[in-house]
């Protein structure tokens, strides 16, 4: 007597057809896994624009006005501090400025002036560079002429350097 059964021998359809349920399951936990991979890569690197954003924003308050400041008195130690708080060809630049227009100005009309940050925001930013507006008041004292307060806007350019975050351009808008 011979009894018949459905079932193929190994290597057989059932065999093939398991061996490639298996494949497609591996494949899915593969794709599935390089999707977590992918938005955790994203969510890092969001996390990462967003704080360099806050840390940009921050020292760009902290530095502006000690860019922007200097007292007659301590002028050249002030000046100093100034070019510190730059970077890139800006420091060069703004080096320039210092000595061509504003130290010639301050030691001959005793000129000092202070500059304080109104309101900040970032216009835009990510690891590698933030561009943030301040609006700033400004006071400014003279030997002559008394003190004259004045507000104005200017677009400022941060890079990282190191920890930190330094001032790579400034342009009035």
């Amino acid at each position: 007597m011979t009894v018949e059964t459905n079932e193929s021998p190994p290597g057989g359809t059932a065999a093939s057809a398991g061996r490639g349920a298996r494949l497609v399951a591996a494949g899915l936990v593969l794709l599935a896994a390089a999707a977590a991979i992918l938005c955790g890569v994203q969510a890092h690197r969001a996390t990462g624009d967003a704080d360099a954003r806050t840390d940009a924003l921050a020292a760009a308050q902290k530095r502006v006005p000690e860019l922007l400041g200097y007292d007659a008195a301590t002028l050249d130690e002030d000046l100093a501090d100034a070019r510190a708080q730059t970077t890139g060809d800006f420091t060069s630049d703004y080096g320039q400025i210092l000595e061509d227009v504003v130290a010639p100005q301050a030691k001959a009309r005793r000129i000092s002036t202070r500059a304080e940050v109104s309101a900040a925001g970032v216009v835009r930013g990510d690891r590698d560079r933030v561009v943030v507006l301040l609006f700033l008041t400004q006071t400014t004292t003279a030997s002559q002429g008394g003190t004259t307060v004045t507000g104005s806007r200017v677009e400022v350019t941060m890079l990282p350097v190191g920890d930190d975050w330094r001032i790579a351009g400034l342009r009035p808008v």
